[in-house]
């Protein structure tokens, strides 16, 4: 419920290798699945970093409860040529503000004053939808008695286990 817990960090493998890491915002599940949604713009260098290596590495702390969630996930795009439907819905949920970035110049290029926007009812080709599928879970609760679960995937199901936090 709290606005800040729908922020979460997401890591993926730089193009030279090195690790990458960023904020990005939680924007619900796929269906009734365990595959969480976030968006980016197309033109972003996370993009890149995820077509060449589609492993990724999520961080989600909630600060209220104490729990902490450690993802090990396989990252998958979706831009023009995906799910529309999904790609759709998720550019109705956002604010003119947050359509508005996505006309805004390339990430990283200088800012020029002056250029106005046009923004449009339908997504623009470069917005993307990142499809985060967790393969292995690392759940900490620290609350008065620590806990922590691991849990992978394996097939169409999941494996848990208990283990010493």
């Amino acid at each position: 419920r709290d606005a800040h817990s729908r922020y979460f960090q997401l890591a993926t493998a730089g193009l030279d290798g090195s690790p990458q890491c960023r904020t990005v915002v939680f924007r619900g599940f796929l269906g009734d699945g365990d595959h969480l949604l976030a968006i980016t713009d197309a033109r972003s260098q996370k993009v890149a970093e995820i077509e060449r290596d589609h492993r990724g590495h999520a961080h989600w702390y909630f600060a209220r409860s104490r729990e902490q969630f450690r993802l090990q996930t396989s990252l998958r795009l979706w831009d023009a040529s995906g799910d529309q439907a999904v790609r759709t819905a998720l550019w109705a949920k956002l604010s003119d503000a947050g359509r508005a970035q996505f006309f805004w110049p390339e990430p990283g290029a200088p800012l020029a004053s002056g250029d106005s926007l046009t923004v449009t009812e339908d997504p623009p080709a470069n917005f993307c939808v990142i499809d985060i599928e967790p393969r292995y879970v690392d759940y900490l609760w620290l609350g008065k008695i620590h806990q922590r679960i691991i849990s992978e995937r394996v097939g169409s199901s999941w494996q848990e286990r208990s283990v010493n936090p």
